[in-house]
């Protein structure tokens, strides 16, 4: 079952369906209906898992596709941003003859965001591109920035004494690097390489894997605590080997389809699935249907 109710500003769920043909509060419409609308308009279970759906744990996998769940209007504000973000992109690279928003089908699918000629090399190949809205959370541990304290440059000093330094004492600043050991993107990671070896085997040779990141909240406080100082990044993904990638796919796809078969509640999420554990009590929509859900609720409460 896909998503079906939406919890209203005064905290009652409602059908959807009740909502979008007429707002049953006085106070009418919490958002415009066109935008209601997009927020309901979920990709139905057709028998055959995504690429994204995969990347997630099998249990919320399964849980979305078995249980109506409901979701706060507001909390799908940036789901909205990156699919105008992506509308807009597929507009224009429509005009210029690209490869944009293109279904790959198979016995899991996947929909690639850009793919063109790479002009950097003579002979026939392409850069997959994706587009990301995402946190400076995620976009910085993509990026592998690391902090480290260095003496200000300026040359500031302490005007008094705490368990920053002595008064007197240089001033010390975080300073941020980029470090290759540092990178977590493992799910981008392996979304496009999963992308990449359906284009290649279908005659598209794929030189370089790109994902262009909007950091939602870039110009913040928070973002540039975090060593974010761009509002875009153009980030490269590495080559992973094909064997590593169609495995684990295949093996989340038998996961989930016999877990749906059995109608047997998959094991919860594990770590990695879950942003150890952020995901469990703050960002699942089916957490009520899951025991680990539920206790990482009671923690937060």
């Amino acid at each position: 079952m896909p998503l079906t109710r939406f919890i209203c500003p005064d905290q009652e769920e409602r059908e959807i369906s009740q909502c979008l043909q007429k707002c049953p509060r006085t106070e009418g419409r919490c958002l415009s209906l066109p935008t209601l609308m997009a927020i309901a308009d979920g990709r139905p279970w057709t028998g055959k898992p995504s690429t994204t759906q995969l990347l997630n744990g099998t249990r919320l996998a399964y849980l979305q596709i078995t249980k109506g769940y409901s979701v706060d209007p507001f909390d799908r504000a940036f789901a909205l941003l990156g699919s105008r973000h992506h509308h807009r992109f597929e507009v224009i690279a429509k005009k210029l003859n690209a490869l944009s928003e293109e279904k790959l089908d198979g016995e899991v699918t996947g929909i690639l965001d850009l793919l063109v000629p790479d002009e950097t090399i003579t002979e026939e190949a392409y850069e997959l591109w994706d587009y990301k809205t995402s946190g400076s959370f995620k976009v910085a541990k993509a990026l592998g920035l690391v902090g480290r304290k260095v003496p200000d440059p300026t040359g500031e000093v302490y005007k008094t004494s705490g368990k920053w330094g002595k008064a007197g004492s240089i001033k010390m600043i975080t300073q941020y690097e980029r470090d290759l050991l540092a990178v977590d993107m493992w799910d981008w990671e392996f979304q496009l390489n999963h992308y990449r070896i359906k284009i290649e085997a279908i005659g598209f040779p794929v030189s370089k894997m790109k994902i262009q990141a909007t950091v939602r909240d870039g110009g913040t406080m928070v973002a540039e605590g975090r060593g974010i100082d761009q509002n875009i990044f153009v980030i490269p993904v590495a080559r992973y080997d094909d064997r590593l990638i169609t495995d684990y796919f295949a093996q989340k796809r038998e996961a989930l389809l016999s877990a749906l078969e059995s109608k047997q509640l998959p094991p919860p999420c594990d770590a990695k699935e879950t942003w150890d554990g952020r995901r469990c009590e703050a960002f699942c929509d089916v957490w009520q249907f899951c025991d680990v859900g539920v206790e990482a609720h009671k923690r937060v409460q």
